[in-house]
């Protein structure tokens, strides 16, 4: 089931708070859709504070079978990078990676994880400025399992200056001070342990701002996005990339939009996206929205047929 939560300004009792830069996530667990963090209207730009502990102690909770909102308090601490973090989901438990803190550039590589029946959060990881994983946000998170063992993949984004620059990935420092990369970052849930896993194929250059799905335990798709070429161009992307991940490689094949076709959407950034499956199992990928090259507001859909490579315009 796809959702698509923060594109329209509804108000009413119950209903969340109006904002933006924050995700959502489907817990099949029970049926529900969880809202966190982002930017609220008044929301303190700080490092800490009582009032972000306060804001931040709160989810939203969203069940489709009564069509009501329900804020519900939590316990412990979530994390501080409450703005343009990646998160994903895994039976009822939420993991949060990274984010930006909403000050300067205050960026993090902490793992937080929020049980869904509790209410509890747990810190797994506490930010280190020093490991080999940049600090970052505005990035792509999947998970996948293997041999038993859920991993989290951590893909791309911008955020503080690396503390190390690893060689299978490409860092641009860009003029507001950030760096854009394409990092992977791989999260081991049981040893608890990271891990740089190498890349075969045609990868994504630093990217940040795309939208990426799993279609099952072994593969995603990524589309869209800002992106930084070779040639240290940088522009707003309408390529597919169709990636298959291991425990130690992650396999990327880039499809671009062929010459003689027309039915293909224009590139974007800040745009949503999620997985259906049809009757024949066929997975499709449905994006909506976002901002073009020019940072004008979208709002068609579409919709890519995996198998065929194929797009249709919904609207």
């Amino acid at each position: 089931m796809a959702w698509l939560f923060g594109s329209r300004n509804y108000t009413g009792k119950n209903y969340p708070n109006k904002r933006a830069h924050h995700c959502t996530l489907s817990v099949l667990v029970g049926d529900s859709l969880y809202v966190w963090g982002g930017y609220e209207d008044g929301s303190p730009s700080v490092h800490d504070s009582e009032e972000k502990r306060r804001i931040t102690s709160n989810i939203q909770h969203f069940t489709p079978s009564t069509g009501q909102w329900i804020t519900r308090g939590t316990t412990g601490t979530p994390p501080l990078g409450v703005r343009w973090y990646s998160c994903t989901a895994i039976n009822d438990q939420l993991y949060y990676f990274g984010g930006w803190c909403g000050h300067d550039h205050c960026y993090y590589n902490s793992i937080t994880q929020l049980d869904t029946v509790s209410l509890q959060w747990r810190e797994l990881e506490p930010t280190d400025a020093a490991r080999r994983v940049m600090m970052r946000g505005y990035g792509g998170m999947i998970s996948f399992e293997h041999d038993g063992v859920h991993h989290l993949l951590m893909i791309g984004g911008i955020g503080s200056k690396p503390a190390v620059q690893l060689p299978h990935y490409k860092y641009i420092k860009l003029i507001t001070g950030g760096w854009r990369t394409n990092e992977h970052s791989m999260y081991n849930l049981s040893s608890r342990k990271w891990n740089n896993p190498s890349i075969a194929g045609q990868c994504i250059p630093p990217a940040n701002n795309f939208i990426i799905e799993k279609i099952n335990n072994t593969r995603a798709v990524l589309f869209g996005g800002v992106k930084t070429d070779d040639n240290n161009t940088t522009t707003r992307t309408n390529n597919i990339y169709i990636i298959g991940v291991s425990i130690s490689t992650v396999s990327w094949q880039c499809i671009k939009k062929p010459e003689a076709i027309d039915q293909w959407p224009v590139g974007r950034w800040l745009h949503a996206g999620a997985i259906i499956i049809t009757g024949s199992d066929c997975p499709m990928l449905v994006i909506s929205g976002g901002r073009d090259e020019n940072s004008d507001t979208l709002d068609d859909c579409w919709i890519f047929n995996i198998t065929q490579h194929s797009w249709i315009k919904v609207c």
